[in-house]
């Protein structure tokens, strides 16, 4: 139960992340209807690009439990924690291509959405206890103390050894997932989940990129809305400019335009530049975004509790 204590739910994978589970996805054709607009619609820019080389299955970062036991994912959650910004994009021009055209486009609401879904575990953990939020994170996750089950199709145990777990949602994973690192791993392993998605609160997600963005751009400029939907994650002034597909510069221009107006702030880090969203930033670029519904049985946990 020592392991318990140290549980953390994390906001999200971050960008780069959610791009390997959605690569993932879209070959599969997984994510159901719910993710039919978006699997067409990624589909469809991806096919007025130009392709890019072809790249081995085994160059892109590893699914879980393959090879080197989820490293990828241990190395680009502590880039984020530690530069605070979104890690740099993956080497993998399979995966960068699917940051650039399947995730950036809807990262504004999706990464707002599943914020409030780590506020809804957190309520759940506060009401009903640490059991309560793990039995009911997911219906292939299973909780027999001491024992945290997930259902993987495979006989694999994985001992915590007093490391601690942190729990985190995804918008792109097609299942639970486990990421325990290289045998001697010490940092925690990482029980990655899919957040809950009706059609409903996908088609409210898959509209971030059209009507609000067009509501957005109509207010303060087509590419300082821009400016302020790539600025959801926190990145440097040369990662914003090549997101964007202008100067640095440019960038750093209509930073300062929108610093000044209370939308953006910047603080140095070494000789770089970050910038990130004021609250009322993040107001503008996530109002209207759906509101996590919970499994039947997260409802049923919850009213017991209280």
């Amino acid at each position: 139960m020592e392991d318990l204590s140290q549980l953390k739910v994390l906001p999200t994978v971050g960008p780069a992340a959610e791009a390997v589970f959605a690569v993932d996805l879209l070959r599969r054709g997984g994510g159901g209807a719910t993710f039919t607009r978006w699997r067409e619609t990624v589909s469809l820019r991806m096919r007025r690009m130009p392709p890019t080389p072809a790249v081995p299955r085994q160059a892109g970062p590893p699914a879980a439990g393959e090879g080197n036991g989820g490293t990828w994912l241990f190395d680009l959650l502590a880039q984020e924690t530690a530069q605070g910004e979104a890690a740099e994009s993956s080497p993998d021009p399979v995966v960068r291509r699917m940051l650039d055209l399947g995730v950036r486009p809807y990262w504004g609401k999706a990464r707002a959405y599943l914020q409030m879904d780590r506020e809804c575990r957190s309520r759940m953990m506060a009401s009903g206890g640490i059991e309560t939020m793990l039995s009911n994170l997911h219906p292939w996750v299973g909780w027999r103390p001491p024992v945290l089950t997930v259902s993987l199709g495979r006989g694999e145990q994985i001992h915590l050894n007093g490391r601690g777990l942190n729990v985190v949602p995804s918008l792109f994973v097609n299942q639970p997932r486990i990421f325990a690192g290289r045998r001697g791993e010490q940092r925690p392993p990482i029980l990655v989940y899919p957040t809950l998605l009706d059609t409903t609160v996908a088609n409210a997600l898959w509209d971030s990129a059209g009507a609000d963005a067009r509501a957005l751009a109509a207010l303060v400029g087509r590419t300082r809305a821009r400016v302020l939907e790539e600025l959801s994650e926190t990145c440097n002034t040369s990662e914003l400019g090549r997101r964007l597909g202008i100067s640095p510069a440019a960038a750093s221009q209509h930073a300062t335009v929108l610093r000044g107006a209370g939308l953006v702030t910047s603080r140095r880090r070494f000789n770089t530049m970050l910038h990130s969203l004021t609250p009322l930033g993040s107001a503008l670029v996530t109002v209207g975004s759906p509101v996590p519904k919970l499994f039947p049985a997260q409802e049923l946990s919850l009213s017991v509790a209280q």
